[in-house]
């Protein structure tokens, strides 16, 4: 006897109007949240970019109560992509990287922050920087509540111990 799988219902239909209203509403919560995770710099290009790739796939979306989560799951995506388009080119041209500069404290705990791995900076940013609970973060990056409360507890105990050995040395 075969589970039962539950049909997907029909794809709920958009207007432009629907989508844009929907979109503008939460345009300052996408530039919050990508600005944590790739800097003012590339926030307003990364909300951008994910209004045109929603605006594509929009028709694919079934629940229009999930409209937020996937949206925002998009810019975070497109946040790991910027992220690792910037590692590459890292190692491609270290050259041209900028020569390092002395860092009053609140930059360099930026900088150690910035230097996370992109999953680990996106968590901490999201329950830090923007209040999401750890089982709003765990739904959104498709991950269980229990392993979101690790990666936090070692993160911030990795980046404690960073911040103790830069103010050391």
């Amino acid at each position: 006897m075969d589970a039962a799988v539950p049909e997907r219902g029909p794809a709920v239909v958009w207007t432009d109007a629907d989508f844009d209203l929907r979109f503008s509403r939460l345009r300052g919560r996408l530039v919050a949240v990508c600005t944590g995770l790739v800097g003012a710099a590339d926030a307003e290009d990364i909300v951008h970019d994910t209004y045109l790739r929603a605006r594509r796939s929009v028709a694919e979306l079934r629940d229009a109560d999930a409209f937020d989560a996937w949206l925002t799951r998009i810019a975070i995506n497109l946040c790991y992509t910027r992220h690792q388009r910037a590692r590459t080119l890292r190692g491609l041209l270290p050259s041209l990287l900028p020569s390092p500069i002395a860092r009053s404290p609140d930059l360099a705990l930026r900088d150690l922050i910035e230097r996370l791995p992109p999953r680990e900076r996106t968590i901490l940013v999201l329950h830090y920087g923007h209040g999401y609970r750890l089982d709003e973060i765990a739904e959104l990056l498709s991950l269980t509540a229990v392993n979101v409360r690790a990666i936090v507890s070692r993160t911030r105990r990795r980046l404690a111990n960073e911040w103790r050995r830069s103010a050391d040395g």
